[in-house]
């Protein structure tokens, strides 16, 4: 299916009115470069070739306009910079390079909000969503789809509301979920109606009869199909967008005819089939839209095959081949392949139906394996949390089986809790047994002896499973050699109450961005590493691209949506557990840190002052004020800043001189203090005078939490 972003235009409507010098109302790339003269200033060429790339249909044309306009702008030219980003990553994502253009529309989106132009932050936010919906990250495309929506309401933007109901409504059907597409598709139709936006209702329509093909109602899709096609027909349009809309109207109308042809056995549907496929001609192939082709000669081939017509339908599905490629949708292949199958049993040649059929079952068979590495993945500490993300019943599949695993990872720990406690009761009935019971001592001590060494074993095997487990957290966290290539001076005080931490720390390379991050789970011990494994896990998933990284406030409610969603009882119980977390995403090449901390705070040392770094009085997980994002911040950093991020473990430390009374807590105060104190020494020197610090603190008295505490010198 074909899924075009139509703002490049809106954009250059929205800057139509900087510059009178330019003759905006023509539209034709060489009418605007004709404006370029010799003694053109290098402010007018530079929206000159702005504006040409903006109204340019070929994305070469786009490029090198956009980006020889970015060569020529000042620092100052902030809304043609942000312009010409938007261009560049329009371009890109028109190439099917999403991730690329993904970089781009960020820029613009930041600069955008710099210039205080909401409306084009929003546009830019819908140009996101759908990037993220290319590269398969739907709940990332639906949380910026939403922010470009909520925009157009405030601002009471009818038109670009409807645009955002369209695009919401197509990540949610290629989600499955047709009948919440549906919905905002209607939401959109009834917007443009009532605009007289008729291109736009025929766009609406088109999609309504889609969302009906996927649920097979063939009959109602062919009428919503033909009033989509009838309106398109009727109103003539230049408009790229639109342009290629109506042909792919008449793409799923065929499919649709075709589809009722084959269940009713009528050929005047297979006939009205290819008067469709005829009105689209060599359109596809023309523009370079190869995958719509495809889906269009496949459609023929069947065509042809339904009327028995074979070795033709042979002869288009060979021509089909030129047009798969490794990154097309796994479901085209596989169809394409059982179709080529059919059609040569139906010619007799049954080796090459047979060899057709084997590269379907190996497509079929290499994506089965793939899940299977997925999982095992997973086990490892390796999983990938994906949340709101129902693409196919292998991914469903895959976190039904980490859920259940968790389940009975927890169901196991607690039937050893119990076995443990059944053990101890029964030496106890046997202890008060023996008090009443002397004449029997020698039966009885056998039997105690033997309960023992039973309870032992038990013990044996628990504290040897513990052990592991440590051995399978500590390989999860971050190691020295990690921290070292990304922080070249810095030291690590990392310290476990007990054998296993729910404290974790974790680094990552994202594009510019250095990333440091630590974490303070809910409890200690074994409950602690449950979370902190399940942290350390969605991590890996939600800090990955430079756009990540930019926004740490975004990771921090990804990962609070995925802990308030995971922990959740059989009996729908709500569980409070969670996790405090502060996100540090340095850019030493700007000297910028971008950081958001949930219910932590991080400090840093410069010439011998503190700065904290506070952030939002919330944790990673459900509480009673929450609000609805955490917030990401800014800061410029200096050569030689200490930068320190830490868990509540220290400060929350009892201890003091006087050992008869339960002893104070450290508190933060007197952590900045000594920070203060020491910043200026020598990484190692810095961490060793840290523990013998803890250590005087707590006079012999026990540790009561996971401590953590990482320095970073910028």
């Amino acid at each position: 299916m074909v899924f075009v972003v139509c703002c490049g235009q809106a954009i250059a409507q929205d800057y139509s009115g900087d510059d009178e010098e330019i003759d905006v109302c023509q539209k034709q790339v060489d009418s605007i470069l004709a404006l370029v003269k010799p003694d053109t200033p290098t402010d007018s060429l530079a929206r000159i070739y702005n504006r040409a790339c903006a109204f340019s249909d070929n994305m070469d044309t786009t490029l090198k306009y956009a980006n020889l306009s970015l060569s020529l702008c000042k620092d100052n030219d902030i809304k043609i910079i942000a312009d010409n980003y938007y261009n560049i990553g329009y371009a890109y994502y028109m190439q099917d390079r999403s991730r690329e253009a993904l970089t781009y529309f960020f820029d613009a989106a930041d600069l955008h909000y710099e210039c205080d132009n909401i409306k084009a932050v929003a546009t830019d936010y819908i140009a996101i969503g759908r990037c993220y919906h290319d590269i398969n990250l739907q709940d990332s495309g639906l949380v910026y789809l939403g922010k470009a929506l909520d925009i157009y309401i405030s601002l009471k933007d009818t038109a670009y509301i409807s645009y955002a109901y369209q695009s919401v409504g197509i990540v949610n059907m290629n989600l499955g979920f047709y009948a919440t597409a549906k919905e905002y598709y209607q939401k959109a139709l009834q917007i443009d109606s009532l605009a007289q936006n008729y291109l736009d209702v025929a766009y609406d329509y088109q999609y309504l009869g889609y969302i009906d093909i996927e649920t097979e109602d063939y009959e109602n899709s062919i009428r919503l199909l033909r009033k989509s096609a009838t309106m398109f027909d009727t109103i003539p349009s230049d408009d790229l967008y639109y342009v290629m809309a109506h042909h792919v109207t008449y793409s799923y109308m065929s499919d649709a005819y075709l589809s009722l042809a084959y269940k009713t056995g009528e050929k005047a549907y297979a006939d009205s089939c290819l008067a469709c496929i005829e009105k689209i001609g060599t359109y596809f192939f023309d523009n370079g839209h190869y995958n719509n082709q495809f889906t269009l000669l496949k459609c023929k081939a069947n065509y042809l095959s339904f009327y028995g017509r074979d070795r033709e339908a042979l002869d288009i599905l060979h021509e089909c081949e030129k047009y798969l490629d490794a990154e097309q949708n796994d479901t085209y292949i596989v169809d394409y392949y059982s179709l080529l199958s059919s059609v040569y049993k139906k010619v007799g040649d049954y080796k090459k139906a047979l060899e057709a059929s084997d590269k379907m079952h190996e497509l079929r068979a290499s994506a089965i394996n793939d899940s299977t590495m997925n999982v095992v993945a997973r086990f490892e500490a390796e999983q990938e949390v994906k949340i709101h993300r129902a693409e196919s019943e292998a991914k469903q599949t895959r976190m039904r089986i980490i859920i259940v695993s968790l389940a009975v990872g927890l169901l196991l720990s607690f039937f050893l809790v119990f076995y443990i406690v059944k053990m101890l009761n029964i030496k106890r009935k046997a202890n008060e047994s023996l008090t009443y019971k002397n004449s029997i001592l020698d039966q009885q001590k056998s039997e105690i002896e033997a309960q023992r060494d039973e309870i032992e074993e038990v013990n044996r095997k628990l504290y040897s499973s513990i052990n592991y487990a440590q051995k399978i957290q500590t390989a999860a966290i971050a190691q020295q050699a990690d921290v070292d290539a990304l922080f070249p001076d810095n030291f690590v005080y990392y310290k476990p109450r007990d054998i296993v931490s729910g404290d974790f720390y974790y680094v990552a390379r994202c594009g510019r961005f250095s990333v440091l991050i630590t974490a303070d789970c809910t409890g200690h011990g074994i409950p602690g590493a449950f979370l902190s494994m399940l942290g350390i896990s969605a991590l890996k998933e939600f800090c990955v691209t430079e756009e990540d990284a930019a926004n740490p406030g975004a990771i921090l409610d990804r990962m609070r949506n995925l802990v308030k969603s995971t922990l959740v009882s059989d009996k729908n119980r709500i569980i409070d557990d969670g996790m405090d977390m502060t996100i540090c995403s340095f850019d030493f090449g700007n000297m910028e840190l971008r950081y958001a901390a949930a219910d932590q705070t991080g400090i840093i040392v410069r010439q011998g002052k503190a700065i904290k770094l506070k952030g939002d009085r919330m944790p990673v997980g459900r509480y009673f004020l929450e609000k609805e994002h955490f917030t990401t911040i800014t800061m410029a950093i200096e050569k030689g800043d200490m930068v320190y991020s830490f868990s509540d473990g220290i400060q929350d430390q009892p201890g003091g001189q006087d050992e008869n009374q339960l002893g104070k807590k450290f508190l933060l105060k007197n952590l900045e203090d000594f920070l203060v104190e020491h910043y200026a020494e020598p990484l190692e020197i810095q961490r060793n005078h840290l523990h013998e610090r803890i250590s005087e603190w707590r006079n012999g008295r026990p540790q009561v939490d996971d401590i953590t505490l990482i320095g970073v010198r910028v």
